[in-house]
């Protein structure tokens, strides 16, 4: 076969995975948006068309999860490092500094500046016998490998959208075979890495 074959035969399939890829951030797009709270408390979702869908498989609650025991102390350890000043007490829970202590005010503006040097996602709250500790983790109802392909990950995507893209046509025009198998696994691969190149060189 003659050289130009190849050359156009590879080209076709750069630009068939373009168009592909275009057809996924398609998607990604129309499932973008958020809601908001009107003033009557009703949930305002964005108009885009398929972001009912996405929130849907978006769902979630938040996990609360308080420092405790081991993990309390390995926290204040750290904290100790960063507050030398002011020395305190703690039990199995918190650190036990109310505002009745003289030290509470500087003590505790000293550790909302400092604490996100240990986690920026440390979250502190005052009780009434002390100081706790928690952090927040969001826990999807649809799992991440069916949430991610579906909607989420424009990069995951690729395995689940590209049924549409590849093999539904592919198998339509050209029928089973192992070749068509091996390039199907290869397609998504590559549209993978594809996606990963719009989405990361997109303005943000």
């Amino acid at each position: 076969m003659e050289a130009s074959f190849y050359f156009y035969t590879i080209l076709a399939a750069l630009g068939y995975l373009l168009i592909e890829s275009l057809f996924m951030v398609g998607v990604w797009i129309s499932a973008k948006g958020g809601t908001e709270k009107m003033p009557n408390g009703k949930d305002y979702d964005s108009e885009m068309i398929l972001y009912p869908f996405k929130k849907r498989v978006m769902k979630s609650t938040k996990e609360i999860v308080f420092f405790k025991a081991d993990f309390l102390e390995a926290l204040v350890k750290k904290i100790r490092v960063q507050l030398p000043e002011i020395d305190f007490k703690t039990s199995n829970t918190e650190i036990l500094l109310t505002r009745k202590d003289s030290d509470f005010v500087a003590f505790m503006n000293l550790l909302n500046e400092r604490i996100k040097r240990i986690d920026p996602n440390i979250v502190i709250t005052l009780t009434e016998t002390g100081i706790q500790f928690h952090k927040e983790y969001t826990q999807y109802k649809v799992n991440k490998y069916l949430r991610k392909p579906i909607i989420q990950c424009p990069i995951c995507m690729s395995s689940v959208w590209s049924i549409f893209t590849y093999w539904i046509p592919i198998i339509y025009w050209f029928g089973f075979s192992w070749p068509i198998v091996y390039l199907g696994i290869a397609n998504t691969c590559i549209l993978a890495c594809v996606n990963w190149l719009v989405f990361s060189s997109r303005p943000q």
